[in-house]
């Protein structure tokens, strides 16, 4: 996320797609891991069914933001290797 932010100069578009689908899969990965450490803090029974379902649920969760920041990286990178280009074919 730190290098996202840095490409997009510090700021970040809230009405970008991809920027909503990251912060969604980020909080669904956080309240999902919220959700099993509350339940293992007030000592609630767990089957091993349950505590699988949650961990796929969370791996899910954390492919969805991995891909949707790596994706916004490469689509940031991009744009500014093109900016860059352009800009260098305007001075010569």
């Amino acid at each position: 996320m730190t290098q996202l932010v840095r490409l997009c100069d510090n700021t970040v578009d809230r009405t970008d797609l991809r920027i909503e689908q990251i912060e969604q899969a980020y909080h669904d990965l956080s309240e999902g891991t919220r959700y099993v450490y509350d339940r293992l803090r007030a000592n609630e029974t767990i089957t091993g069914d349950w505590i699988q379902s949650e961990l796929a649920s969370a791996a899910t969760a954390y492919q969805a933001f991995a891909q949707n920041v790596w994706g916004a990286i490469i689509e940031r990178t991009q744009e500014a290797a093109q900016k860059q280009a352009s800009q260098a074919t305007q001075l010569t």
